[in-house]
């Protein structure tokens, strides 16, 4: 009985089983780190539900039935939404447990309880703790890959939220870069986890993690990837990854990409306001000749993409040498841009790369 009237104590004394919801909170913080990003209050408002729950099943010597466990299953599922992992839910139940039994036995032990009352007691609260924890996994589990996603999202779109990679199971100490993509037709985000790559589908894009110069091959669908930066930065790595994604999709490219490999070639993608002045100053002179300024442009385009070489451009568009001449020349004259300046060669380039969007 004197195991009884401690635990009566605890339940008819709300002070003192806030003063051990502390204690237990304040050694689940010391031994699982994970637990860093749950505000005290959620902290301590869930651990005291699960304790005076735990206490009042001691007294009566019962286990949880469905509808308790749950509602203590309920605060497992809470702690996936907020990015802690299963393995850290399960040793956070440990821990409490183990400290749990050291307040209840060291105080019935001061009340002459014998060592078989006590034996009795820790038997069971290993016993119960085995029932909500076998609960608590699957629960946690199921609200997992809603979770893993949300989780994601606020590693990549938040300031500072690093604490997100141990839900992910990444070092938090290791450098990253975001992923945005679109897959291809016929291709899941199951796809790409098989193969090693954090990612998930957020409104039909895909966000994931990469921590180095990973290649996306090109039949998975086109991708952006951002720059490498600390886990605290990598909003910066999401806002760049998306605009390398928004150029590439423009490109009609597959694949991987980053601002190292579409150099100037995202910029001329991207900045449709520059576009506009260009087209403005050279395009537009062309389109008032209607079909025959079509026809300048498209050899303009092939001079280009021949590196300049008249014979190559003249047979690409099956027309004589000097015909393309002509058409070069032709040019000059009706929009003032020579294919001899450096300036206005770029910016031709660059018409040439908008024009492909």
């Amino acid at each position: 009985m004197t195991v009884r009237a401690v635990l009566d104590n605890l339940a008819g004394q709300p002070a003192r089983l806030d003063a051990l919801v502390d204690r237990l909170v304040a050694r689940i913080r010391a031994a699982v780190p994970e637990y860093a990003t749950i505000p005290d209050h959620v902290l301590r408002r869930g651990n005291r539900q699960i304790v005076a729950v735990a206490v009042g099943h001691l007294r009566d010597g019962c286990l949880p039935d469905a509808a308790e466990l749950h509602e203590i299953t309920e605060i497992g599922v809470d702690r996936a939404r907020q990015g802690i992992s299963v393995a850290a839910v399960l040793a956070a139940y440990r821990v409490s447990g183990e400290e749990f039994w050291k307040v209840l036995s060291a105080e019935a032990h001061g009340r002459g309880a014998s060592d078989a009352a006590l034996l009795s007691t820790v038997e069971f609260i290993w016993q119960w703790l085995d029932v909500v924890t076998v609960a608590a996994a699957a629960a946690h589990r199921e609200a997992e890959p809603g979770s893993y996603g949300v989780a994601l999202r606020a590693l990549l779109t938040r300031p500072g939220a690093g604490t997100y990679l141990w839900q992910l199971g990444l070092d938090p100490a290791g450098r990253y870069a975001a992923v945005r993509g679109r897959l291809a037709p016929g291709i899941t985000v199951s796809t790409l986890r098989e193969r090693g790559l954090v990612m998930a589908v957020d409104n039909r894009e895909v966000l994931g993690l990469v921590s180095g110069p990973d290649v996306i091959e090109p039949r998975f669908g086109t991708f952006g990837i951002g720059p490498l930066v600390a886990a605290a930065d990598l909003h910066t790595s999401y806002l760049t990854a998306g605009r390398v994604l928004t150029a590439a999709v423009r490109l009609g490219l597959t694949g991987s990409h980053r601002l190292d490999t579409l150099r100037l070639t995202y910029v001329a993608a991207t900045d449709q306001q520059m576009t506009h002045v260009l087209s403005s100053r050279i395009l537009a002179p062309l389109r008032a000749k209607g079909p025959y300024g079509a026809d300048v442009w498209r050899s303009v385009m092939s001079y280009m993409d021949s590196g300049m070489r008249v014979a190559e451009a003249a047979a690409a568009l099956h027309v004589h040498p000097n015909t393309l001449r002509h058409r070069l020349a032709q040019f000059t004259a009706l929009t003032g841009v020579s294919l001899r300046d450096p300036a206005d060669l770029a910016e031709i380039w660059w018409l040439t790369v908008a024009g492909r969007q």
